[in-house]
Parts: structure tokens; C-alpha cells; sequence
């Protein structure tokens, strides 16, 4: 009876650590950061975003006032409005999901043409020097996205990962879709956005960041496990000691360079893990160099990493 007692226990703890797949109570993280809440207040709040949003607002058709810069009562009926015509809490505050769904309606003007969902096996491509998503059917390219990446100070993470949890969120700087990364050092993603003018630039805390229409439609042709692959020249990770455990941006560099050299390194997911050290030690022997299966700066200088930084 005992022994029955602690499996049931063991079992139910197992299902609440289980990722949470498409599960309504998900909530994406990432260090992008979303437009601000705004609302009618005494005195009146003001400034450029507001300023901006009556420029929206107005060229939709839901704001007729003047274009100052002011959320005033002009300004609170407009988004009330915007928020009855799209099913949401009427509070004429112009809050996260408020934003999502006013950026679903901005960038219609910028959308390509809808395609079919892709046959056969799926997998994405993402190139930081071309600004652009690229999908790939049983390794032919189908269709090609404009996107925008991380800042210098916050780059996307160059790597091949795979999309390790999906939910639809339509709130703030995640947009009307979330697809989460199997990064291991750092929480990031490929989303929609609640600013269309920043598609094509560096603008993001590391994320990829897509036009709404475009997500949606991504979203629904992908699943857990779909692979993503992240190329560029615009990070330059630090080279010194690189060991056993060692999680980063610049194991993917060496492992990348490791399989050039044909080592079976499996995905280059930024993780130096028996594999790596395994392909490491063959390397330290074949030039006669203490087998440790630590990457030392000899070894990173013979592999063509010498003086980076």
C-alpha cells in the first residue's frame, strides 16, 4: 500500500513540472520591451507615445480630435472604441492587448499574400545580417519574412535550436503569437509585436520579432520540436577557456567550427556537453596536446579563434 502511495505521489509530481504546451496559463518571458500603458489621468498624460497613438488612431478612423500629444477624453473614447470592436475590456485605457491588436491593424498595408501551409518537413532559418525569416520545406525554401532582431547590447543568440514551447498571447511586445527557443542562456523567441515600424531593425531584447499576420500564419505551421537555425556576423563572442558545463554564445562558435572540421557534434545548441568535450579530446591528441577536454587558448588559437573578442 505504501509502496502504491508514493508512485500516485511521484506521478502527480511529475505532471506539475511538465512544460506546459499551448497551455492558456503560459506566459512568455523575454527581455523585449512592449509600449507603454496609457490612460486618462488628472492632470492629462502626455508626450510623444501619445502623440503617436493619436496619429494612429486617426489615420484607422477612430480619433477626429486634435493631434496634441494629449490623452484627454477625445482620446479615451477612441481606444474605447478600438477595444469594443475588437471584444475587449471597453476601459479606454490603452493597456498591452490594446497595443497587440492596434499593431495587427497598422501593418495590413505591409502583408504579403497568404500561401498554403508548406508540405513536408518544416524548418526555419534566420539571417541577422538580412534582417529576414526564411521557412524551409524538406530543405527548399517556400516563404520569406521580414523580421527584426535583437539591439547591439541585447543581440538575437546565433545558434540551432528548436521551438520548445508555443502559445497565442495578443499582448504587448509579444504580439499576437509566441514561439520560445531552446536558447539555454537566455529567454528567448520568435513573437509578434505591438510596433510595426520596428520590423527590419534592431530593435529587440534578443527575440525575433514578426508582423502579427505573418506570425499567425508561421504559428500554425509549426509545432514543439521544429527546428530553427540562426546565422550572422554581428556577434563576436569572448574566447578564453571554454569546459565541460560551460553554456554560452561562444560554444556555439566552437562547435560550429568543430563540425567544419568534421567532428559529430550534433546541433550546435550552445551547450558543451560530452559530445563537445569528446570531439575536444580527439583534437588535443591528433596535435599532441594535454587531453583535458578543455578548449584552452592554445587549442581556440589552432582552431582559428586566436585574438578574438
Amino acid at each position: 500500500m505504501k509502496l502504491n502511495y508514493w508512485l500516485i505521489t511521484f506521478l502527480l509530481l511529475s505532471l506539475l513540472f511538465l512544460p506546459r504546451i499551448n497551455a492558456a496559463s503560459f506566459e512568455p518571458h523575454c527581455d523585449c520591451e512592449g509600449r507603454p500603458n496609457l490612460e486618462q489621468t488628472t492632470p492629462c498624460s502626455r508626450g510623444k507615445e501619445v502623440l503617436q497613438l493619436q496619429e494612429s488612431l486617426e489615420k484607422l478612423g477612430y480619433y477626429r480630435g486634435v493631434i496634441d500629444g494629449i490623452y484627454g477624453h477625445d482620446m479615451a473614447k477612441a481606444v474605447a472604441q478600438l477595444q469594443a470592436d475588437f471584444g475587449l475590456p471597453v476601459t479606454g485605457n490603452m493597456d498591452a492587448t490594446a497595443w497587440a491588436y492596434l499593431a495587427w491593424m497598422e501593418e495590413k498595408p505591409a502583408l504579403g499574400q497568404s500561401m498554403a501551409p508548406p508540405r513536408g518537413d518544416i524548418s526555419i532559418l534566420v539571417d541577422t545580417d538580412a534582417l529576414i525569416l526564411i521557412v524551409y520545406a524538406d530543405k527548399e525554401p517556400y516563404k520569406i519574412y521580414p523580421v527584426a532582431i535583437g539591439k547591439w547590447s541585447t543581440p538575437t543568440p546565433l545558434g540551432e535550436w528548436v521551438i520548445r514551447d508555443m502559445t497565442s498571447v495578443w499582448k504587448g511586445p509579444f504580439g499576437a503569437r509566441w514561439m520560445g527557443l531552446s536558447c539555454p542562456f537566455g529567454g528567448y523567441g520568435i513573437h509578434g509585436t505591438d510596433d510595426p515600424s520596428s520590423i527590419g531593425w534592431e530593435t529587440s531584447g534578443g527575440c525575433v520579432r514578426m508582423y502579427n499576420h505573418d506570425v499567425i500564419e508561421l504559428y500554425d505551421w509549426v509545432v514543439p520540436g521544429t527546428p530553427v537555425t540562426i546565422i550572422g556576423t554581428r556577434e563576436h563572442p569572448f574566447f578564453y577557456n571554454l569546459r565541460p558545463g560551460d553554456v554560452g554564445q561562444s560554444v556555439v562558435y566552437l562547435q560550429w567550427r568543430l563540425r567544419e572540421l568534421g567532428q559529430q557534434v550534433g546541433r550546435a545548441d550552445g551547450v558543451y556537453g560530452e559530445v563537445t568535450e569528446g570531439a575536444i579530446r580527439e583534437l588535443q591528441h591528433f596535435y599532441r596536446l594535454a587531453v583535458d577536454g578543455v578548449a584552452d587558448p592554445n587549442l581556440l588559437y589552432i582552431l582559428g579563434f586566436g585574438g578574438r573578442e
